[in-house]
């Protein structure tokens, strides 16, 4: 049993009081964080700076230093994005209908290593290369690469995906790939405008907002760049062969960029949430 914090600036109710302060936190969830706070500080004093910066509006997750991705727990810290519940579930069946085969699988805009990371745990046959243009997603990725200790089946290389000898550096420092999967910034403006603040002011905005192509600014500029860079990146084989998480609404839009035949996936809400291409 924890000992009852007796000193007043600790008491239950003046941290809750102070967690008040963050507008995004309803009640119930102030108590269930301070709960989750109280298990993770070293002391009292640990525990009154986590309330406050989770009363300034820095996401829980970041404060903890880890957060649960499916059956996996990552490192986590600004301003890597934070892993979501959803991308968990869909990544989950994704694996479930690769082909049973060995496959060697390239994740675009990998951030914290969360999606190579969770393939490589739920099928042993498989291998991955990570891409990021951030310095610390690649930092981050390689810590949660060797506390899982995946280093032997999972990697991380730096480089921006934008430039266009991209696909001649994938060429050169991975190879052909069998598989590329890619959860990369497919916000618009006007969505990322109306995003919390915990989210706008502490994540990063590369990995969130969408680039505006010309003439439009639906969030779909990435999938067109995957649709155009990975048939001349992946092997021969059969069944999926390009894996996207995509925002809300963006479903039938994505697919019809996608090359070859199309599917879209829905995550556990029941919302669209990746499209997969065979071709």
């Amino acid at each position: 049993m924890r000992p009852t914090l007796r000193l007043l600036g600790c008491s239950p109710s003046s941290l809750l009081a102070r967690l008040a302060r963050n507008t995004e936190l309803s009640p119930a969830d102030a108590k269930a964080e301070l709960r989750w706070m109280r298990a993770a500080a070293a002391g009292e004093t640990a525990l009154e700076a986590m309330v406050e910066r989770r009363a300034a509006g820095e996401p829980l997750q970041y404060i903890l230093g880890d957060t649960d991705f499916g059956p996996l727990t990552l490192n986590c810290r600004a301003p890597v994005l934070i892993p979501r519940p959803e991308t968990a579930h869909i990544i989950e069946r994704l694996a479930s209908i690769l082909p049973s085969r060995p496959l060697r699988v390239l994740d675009l805009c990998t951030g914290s290593g969360c999606i190579p990371l969770l393939l490589a745990h739920l099928r042993p046959d498989l291998t991955a290369v990570g891409v990021d243009i951030s310095p610390d997603a690649i930092a981050l990725s390689n810590e949660n690469i060797a506390a899982l200790g995946m280093g032997e089946r999972v990697r991380v290389v730096q480089a921006d995906i934008l430039s266009l000898s991209f696909p001649d550096f994938v060429r050169e420092e991975v190879g052909k790939v069998d598989l590329v999967t890619s959860n990369p910034p497919y916000i618009p403006q006007v969505e990322y405008d109306a995003l919390p603040h915990s989210v706008r002011a502490f994540e990063d905005q590369r990995a969130l907002l969408a680039p505006a192509p010309p003439g439009g600014e639906d969030g779909t500029a990435f999938y067109a760049l995957i649709a155009k860079i990975a048939p001349s990146l992946l092997s021969e084989g059969e069944g999926v062969r390009v894996a996207v998480e995509i925002g809300a609404g963006q479903g039938r839009a994505v697919a019809a960029i996608l090359p070859g035949r199309t599917e879209v996936m829905q995550d556990q809400y029941g919302r669209d949430r990746m499209v997969t291409a065979v071709f």
